[in-house]
């Protein structure tokens, strides 16, 4: 029993005899200076940026049209369409003379192998699209060139009566009266004929109107109507709408600009011209899609609408830019796509720019750590600028040129305890 206490006796005099030698220990080295930690200094760097607003657009065809029949008749041709011709006359019900395929070649001046549009495709203008019956309009145009070459032959007799009452006119071998219907009837004459020309160039321009051609480039929608229907024309905004054409090169950009922006705008070009009436305003953005980085694209504005939205309080402004063709054969925008334009609000400017890693957030303000002469950091409180693409931040106040600022390990600094540059 006594052996034990003994023992336990010796167990509490050794620990805590250890726990004095440990507390002793650690006063002895909270005496020693605390090591510099090892960090990245960097001085802010200086070169000229501009300041951006960001805004979301959307992109629109460059042209669009509705082709419409001009003309009423059967659809007989689709040239984009597969096997959209007729193959019998709709009229006599007996084979065409004439194929799609070979009327195509001779008016697209190419082999019909090579002919091989579908809905969706690519189309200049110019080119054929549909053809209507034209047995009617042919047969009109023949009926009016008939009446031509009856008037034309009556005025060839009428001239000559002329000419004969005027030879026994003085000699009073016919009567004035009779001279007078003579001189009336070629004038009459004449206006039929003025009239039958008329009528043949209207004849013309109906027949024309049966083969229906491409009015601008661009890309060709689906056929609204197929072949062996009556399509209606000449009925202004009733007719058939028979494809949708898209022009998408260039192509349109439209947004919104607020308010305030449009005025930093408006700013900016009367002290241009206040500078250099001769001046050529910059109406430059650059935008980028909705999945890139960095904004690797540019536009041209070309129009602002002349009043603000009194709903948003914004201006509508178009800008446009090319479309080339991908390798795939597309293009490489297309109308609907969503973009997101960088406006430039004010002219180039000289400022400082540290990387936005550097900066650190204290509640509601942002600081830098920057390094004093001791080797001791100090927490520098900054007004920030816009972000730049290439990740580094504008620093309007809070710094100078000269500072030399901690640029990592900012999780490890303490303002009681020294860095020191890595080299």
């Amino acid at each position: 029993m006594n052996t034990t206490r003994l023992l336990l006796l010796f167990t509490f005099v050794t620990l805590a005899l250890s726990g004095c030698i440990q507390k002793k220990d650690a006063q002895v080295d909270a005496r020693k200076p605390a090591e510099a930690l090892p960090v990245k200094i960097i001085h802010p760097t200086q070169r000229q940026v501009v300041d951006y607003e960001e805004f979301v657009g959307r992109m629109f065809p460059y042209d669009q049209v509705d082709v419409r029949a001009r003309v009423s008749g059967t659809l007989i041709q689709c040239t984009f369409k597969k096997d959209a011709s007729m193959k019998t006359d709709p009229q006599t019900g007996k084979a065409f003379t004439r194929e799609i395929e070979e009327t195509a070649r001779l008016e697209q001046g190419g082999d019909a192998a090579e002919i091989n549009l579908k809905e969706g495709s690519e189309v200049k203008e110019g080119q054929l699209l549909f053809v209507i019956d034209p047995d009617v309009y042919e047969a009109a145009l023949l009926n009016a060139q008939g009446q031509l070459e009856v008037l034309e032959a009556r005025r060839e007799r009428l001239t000559n009566d002329l000419e004969r009452a005027e030879s026994l006119l003085p000699q009073k071998a016919i009567s004035k009266q009779d001279y007078d219907l003579a001189r009336f009837n070629l004038k009459e004459c004449d206006a039929q004929i003025a009239v039958a020309k008329a009528t043949i160039k209207t004849a013309q321009i109906n027949l024309n109107y049966t083969r229906i051609y491409a009015p601008i480039d661009g890309y060709v929608g689906a056929a609204q109507e197929s072949v062996g229907n009556l399509v209606q024309g000449n009925a202004g905004a009733n007719s058939t709408t028979l494809v949708k054409i898209v022009k998408v090169d260039p192509i349109y950009i439209y947004l919104n600009i607020d308010e305030s922006s449009v005025e930093k705008l408006k700013k900016i070009a009367v002290a241009r011209r206040e500078s250099n009436p001769d001046a050529d305003l910059d109406n430059a953005v650059e935008f980028r899609l909705s999945d890139e980085t960095g904004f690797p694209h540019k536009a041209k504005v070309d129009y602002h609408a002349p009043i603000l939205d009194r709903s948003t309080g914004a201006r509508l402004v178009r800008a446009v830019c090319e479309n080339p063709k991908l390798l795939s054969g597309e293009r490489q925008f297309q109308p609907g796509m969503t973009v997101h334009v960088r406006v430039g609000v004010t002219d180039p400017y000289d400022a400082l720019l540290v990387p936005e890693d550097c900066l650190g957030t204290n509640q509601s303000e942002r600081f830098v750590y920057v390094v004093g002469e001791d080797g001791m950091p100090k927490m520098q409180i900054v007004q920030l600028g816009p972000l730049q693409s290439d990740n580094m931040r504008v620093i309007r106040k809070g710094l100078s040129k000269d500072d030399n600022v901690i640029a990592d390990n900012l999780m490890r600094v303490r303002l009681d305890r020294p860095v020191k540059s890595r080299e």
